[in-house]
C-alpha cells in the first residue's frame, strides 16, 4: 500500500519479434491528483523512447489511454511480456509536469518491481538502471 511519500502505480509490457524486429511497448500508470500514462518502446534490452505521455487526467481515463494502446499493439502482434504489475512508485517522480523528464526513472521502477513480484516473463526487454 502507498504511504504518503509515494503513489500507486501500475504498468505492463508487450514485446514483439519478427526475424527482423525485436523490440517492446511498455505502459505504465500513475495514479493520484493528477494521473500519468506513459509509453515507452524501442528495440528490446534498450531504455526506449518516449512515445505516449498524457498528463492533467484522472486514473480512469489513463487507464483507458494505455488499456487502447495496447490493444492497438496487441492487433499488430505484440504479446505479454510483463505482467499487470502493481507499484508504490516515490512521490518525486510522480509530478504531471516532468512526467516525460522522469518517465525513464518512473520506468527502472516498474521493472525492479515486476521482477520481484514475478510478472516479469520470458521476453521481457531488460530495463536499464532497474537493478538498485
Amino acid at each position: 500500500m502507498a504511504s504518503s511519500d509515494s503513489v500507486v502505480s501500475f504498468g505492463w509490457e508487450l514485446h514483439f519479434e519478427d526475424g527482423r524486429s525485436d523490440k517492446f511497448y511498455r505502459f505504465i500508470v500513475v495514479t493520484g491528483d493528477e494521473a500519468i500514462v506513459l509509453g515507452l518502446h524501442g528495440k528490446r534490452g534498450d531504455k526506449g523512447q518516449i512515445g505516449l505521455v498524457h498528463t492533467q487526467i484522472t486514473a480512469a481515463e489513463a487507464l483507458r489511454h494505455a488499456v487502447q494502446r495496447s490493444r492497438d499493439k496487441e492487433k499488430k502482434g505484440y504479446a505479454q511480456s510483463r505482467d499487470f504489475t502493481l507499484f508504490d512508485l516515490p512521490t518525486d517522480l510522480s509530478d504531471p509536469a516532468s512526467a516525460s523528464g522522469n518517465a525513464h526513472r518512473i520506468a527502472q521502477h516498474f521493472g525492479k518491481h515486476a521482477r520481484e513480484a514475478g510478472t516479469e516473463l520470458d521476453l521481457a526487454s531488460h530495463i536499464p538502471g532497474s537493478n538498485f
